[in-house]
C-alpha cells in the first residue's frame, strides 16, 4: 500500500517530537510493507486549520490515491471540527498508535484531545503569569544563538541543495537520501531524514 507521511511540532525546539514520530512511522512501514511516496513535516500549532504541508499531503493522497498516515492524532489536530472535516474528504487516514480505530472511535479520541489542549492552554497561561509577576524574563538567549548557528549551517547548504534540486531532486525523501549518498551530515552531525531537510530549507526561508 502507498503512503503520505505526515509529521507535525508546535514548534521549531520539538526536535525529538519530530524524530519520534519518524521513528513510529517507518516502523509501521517496514513491519506491514508500506511504500513510503513522500514525507511532509511542519512546525505549528495543532489549533491552526490552516497548514500549508498538510494541505499538500491531502493534495497529494488523492491524486496518488494513498492513505495519509501519522504516528498520532493530535499530530493532524485537536480540534473535532477538524478530524471531521478530513474524515469527510475521502482521504484514507492511518494512526499508527491506533490501527484499528473507527470514525466512532476517531471522534471520541479527538474530543478528549480538544478538551486537553484546551487544559494545556490555560496551565501554561497561569505558569507563565506567575513567572511574570516574579520579574522572570522570558526566552533563552542559548535558543537564539543555537537558531542563528542553525540558519548559518542551512545557508552554507544552498547552493548543494539548489543543485540537487535542479537535478530535478526537490522532496524531502529524495533530498534526504542524496545529501546521506554524499557523506553530509546535519547541524547536528547525524544521518539526514525528511524532516531535518524540512527543517533545513524552513531556516533557509526565515
Amino acid at each position: 500500500m502507498d503512503y503520505i507521511a505526515y509529521i507535525r511540532t508546535s514548534t521549531d525546539t520539538q526536535n525529538n517530537g519530530l524524530e519520534a514520530q519518524e521513528k513510529a512511522i517507518q516502523s509501521y512501514l517496514d513491519t506491514n510493507e508500506g511504500n513510503r511516496l513522500e514525507t511532509y513535516v511542519e512546525q505549528v500549532s495543532g489549533r491552526k486549520n490552516n497548514r500549508e504541508e498538510l494541505t499538500k499531503a491531502l493534495a497529494h493522497c488523492k491524486k496518488a490515491g494513498a492513505t495519509l498516515i501519522v504516528s498520532k492524532l493530535d499530530r493532524l489536530s485537536r480540534r473535532v471540527s477538524f478530524i471531521a472535516n478530513l474524515m469527510e474528504s475521502k482521504v484514507k487516514l492511518h494512526i499508527v498508535d491506533m490501527p484499528n480505530a473507527d470514525n466512532f472511535t476517531l471522534h471520541i479520541w479527538a474530543s478528549l484531545g480538544e478538551k486537553e489542549a484546551q487544559l494545556i492552554s490555560e496551565r501554561t497561561k497561569q505558569a507563565l503569569s506567575v513567572l511574570k509577576a516574579k520579574g522572570v524574563k522570558l526566552g533563552s538567549p542559548l535558543n537564539k544563538e543555537r537558531s542563528q548557528k542553525a540558519k548559518d549551517f542551512a545557508l552554507s547548504l544552498l547552493p548543494t541543495i539548489n543543485q540537487l534540486k535542479e537535478q530535478g531532486i526537490t522532496s524531502y525523501y529524495a533530498l534526504a537520501s542524496k545529501l546521506n549518498d554524499m557523506g553530509i551530515k546535519t547541524f547536528t552531525n547525524s544521518t539526514w531524514k525528511p524532516m531535518t531537510v524540512s527543517r533545513t530549507l524552513k531556516y533557509i526561508n526565515t
